[in-house]
C-alpha cells in the first residue's frame, strides 16, 4: 500500500473511531495538480489522474478539499475560477475555519488538516492520484454526496 493509500485509510479509520462528519485534505497546486509552470503565461497541464481524482474528492461530503499554495491571493482565486469549471471544488483557500483552538491545540497559525497531497510531502502525482481514488473505492461505504456547490 503506498504512503497516500496508507494516509487515506488511518485518516477514514480515525474519522469513524472519532465519529467525525469528514477530513480534511489540503492540495498543492504546482507539482502536484498541474504540472509547474513559470513562465509570463500560465498553462493549466494537469497531471496523470489529478483532475479526475480531484472531481471524486470534490463529490463527497465526508472529504473538506483546502487549496494549499503560496500563490499571491488574486492567483489564488483565478485557480479556483479555473479549478470548478473543471467540476473541482475547494472549500477553502490556505485556512480551515471549521476546527478552531482547544485546550490541547492552537490553529491561530497553522491550520488543520488530516492528509497533505503535496510534491513537498513526497506525494509522486505521477502515480498516487491513482492511489488517491483507489482509497476512495476502498472507503466507499461512506455515502457519496453527488456534486456539491
Amino acid at each position: 500500500m503506498s504512503d497516500i493509500a496508507k494516509a487515506f485509510e488511518a485518516a477514514f479509520r480515525r474519522k469513524r473511531e472519532k465519529g467525525w462528519d469528514k477530513i480534511y485534505v489540503v492540495v498543492d497546486i504546482h507539482d502536484t495538480i498541474l504540472r509547474a509552470c513559470y513562465e509570463a503565461e500560465e498553462t493549466y497541464n494537469y497531471l496523470p489522474y489529478a483532475k479526475s481524482a480531484l472531481q471524486l474528492l470534490s463529490s463527497r461530503d465526508d472529504i473538506c478539499l483546502i487549496l494549499w499554495s503560496g500563490c499571491y491571493p488574486e492567483r489564488l482565486e483565478v485557480y479556483q475560477q479555473r479549478f470548478a469549471q473543471d467540476g473541482i471544488h475547494f472549500d477553502y483557500i490556505n485556512e480551515n475555519p471549521e476546527v478552531g483552538n482547544s485546550a490541547f491545540q492552537n490553529f491561530d497559525k497553522k491550520l488543520y488538516f488530516n492528509i497533505g497531497i503535496d510534491d513537498k510531502f513526497g506525494f509522486d502525482p505521477e502515480t498516487d492520484w491513482v492511489r488517491v481514488m483507489e482509497a476512495m473505492a476502498d472507503n466507499s461505504e461512506m455515502e457519496l454526496a453527488g456534486a456539491r456547490k
